[in-house]
């Protein structure tokens, strides 16, 4: 089952960076991706037959060019499922297979954060990223009328993606103040100041209203219509649509994810910080080449640095204080019938069934919060905030339980069905099979 190969989880910036790097120091790389082509979510390609819209597609196609003359293997639609403490690796899909890679480097990037709010499991009610994944893989934004709220530059980004794309939303509801930081902002970097220039200047061309310091508290359904319930601390009002998208920031995409004494692991962008795209290739390069290095050395590999990482994360920290709020305190107040797990269906009614402080395995065994198909991805956070006395506090990186293998719900059939690896001639990494 031994394999010589380097296996990289996730095919975005990160990985294909440090596939290149690895692949021109001589090491065989398979990189596996549930996408049925490279990409990642920055650089996500349209669907066959049909536009989508390009992001920084000069930068992506250098790189894939890059990687496209090295001799790396793809495995697209295959889902990496997590290590063994022998350092066995479960690959679930098109790729069904069990292998002892020689190393491991998860880029499994980043996940978008949606706090509970009554409402927000209504049919009609996504994800801002999910309409961003509409944009960039069909070219055509979200029908009707549509509203963006929570917090963060995502949610400037998508609007003005929409207005371009002919149908500005209706309303951005940001829960934070960001233009009451102008210093702060005048310190990020050009390329952010540029961007976020072109999206202002396109939000104000339409007259598309963006309503700072408010916080979306409740969404009803009215016929087919959603009513949206926004308050700014003082007043409340109400607007209808026809969808509305959420985004309260990003985290990093590492539930469930393990280390393994058995082999050398790295994680690389995204997942190991969330500093956005441009620091992805930074450090998946510099990564493929601290992984060579450490095979070539014997020794552990270390943890990408730079002037420009560091800059990135003098940046995101910028950021983070232009857009602060105190939106996670709403936890508390919410009623008790709000639902804050959604694969189960449990509410906070149910989570505060199990007492005021419970313990990891009440949580999970008897309170169900963290049992469904996304293990906590999406509610352990606010799981942790809510039972917190204080919810605007770190909380931890796994916060219903120390990462477990699999990483996630798996057939028992796929189980089954894992072959070692054979060896297989690589797809194109465009996800066209030979």
């Amino acid at each position: 089952m031994f394999n010589p190969e380097i296996l990289i989880v996730g095919a975005g910036l990160a990985g294909v960076a440090a596939a290149t790097e690895l692949a021109r120091a001589g090491h065989p790389v398979l990189i596996v991706d549930r996408a049925a082509r490279a990409g990642g979510a920055i650089h996500r390609q349209p669907l066959p037959g049909q536009a989508g819209v390009a992001t920084a597609a000069a930068r992506w196609n250098r790189l894939i060019a890059e990687a496209e003359a090295l001799p790396i293997r793809w495995a697209f639609e295959t889902r990496f499922n997590g290590v063994d403490h022998q350092g066995t690796a479960l690959l679930t899909g098109a790729e069904n297979r069990m292998l002892r890679p020689k190393a491991l480097i998860l880029t499994t990037g980043a996940r978008e954060a949606v706090r509970p709010r009554p409402g927000w499991t209504l049919p009609g009610v996504t994800t801002a990223g999910a309409a961003q994944i509409q944009l960039k893989t069909m070219g055509a934004a979200p029908q009707g009328r549509v509203v963006l709220a929570g917090s963060g530059p995502l949610l400037i980004a998508l609007g003005a993606q929409m207005t371009r794309l002919k149908n500005p939303p209706v309303a951005i509801v940001e829960a934070g103040r960001p233009f009451a930081h102008p210093l702060t902002s005048l310190r990020l970097p050009l390329g952010y100041l540029r961007e976020a220039a072109g999206y202002m200047a396109t939000l104000l061309a339409a007259r598309v209203p963006i309503l700072t310091g408010t916080r979306l508290a409740a969404i009803r359904a009215e016929g087919e219509t959603l009513v949206s319930t926004l308050t700014d601390g003082n007043t409340s009002r109400e607007i209808v649509a026809d969808m509305v998208c959420l985004h309260d920031g990003i985290r990093r995409n590492d539930i469930g994810l393990t280390d393994c004494p058995a082999l050398s692991v790295l994680r690389l962008g995204d997942c190991a910080e969330a500093l956005g795209a441009r620091a992805a290739l930074e450090a998946g390069r510099a990564g493929g080449r601290a992984m060579a290095q450490a095979l070539a050395t014997g020794t552990t590999p270390t943890a990408p640095n730079s002037p420009l990482l560091d800059r990135e994360r003098a940046a995101q920290a910028r950021l983070a204080r232009i857009y602060a709020h105190d939106d996670f305190a709403a936890l508390h107040s919410l009623p008790s019938d709000t639902v804050i797990c959604r694969c189960e269906g449990r509410t906070l009614d149910d989570l505060r069934a199990l007492g005021p402080a419970p313990r990891t395995r009440e949580l999970r065994l008897l309170g169900r919060f963290g049992m469904g198909p996304c293990q906590g991805r999406f509610c352990g956070e606010w799981v942790a905030r809510a039972i917190s006395d204080t919810p605007q506090a770190p909380v931890p990186a796994h916060p219903l339980g120390e990462p477990r293998w699999p990483a996630a719900p798996i057939a028992v059939a796929d189980l089954h069905a894992a072959a070692p690896d054979t060896g297989a001639a690589p797809p194109h990494p465009h996800g066209v099979h030979e």
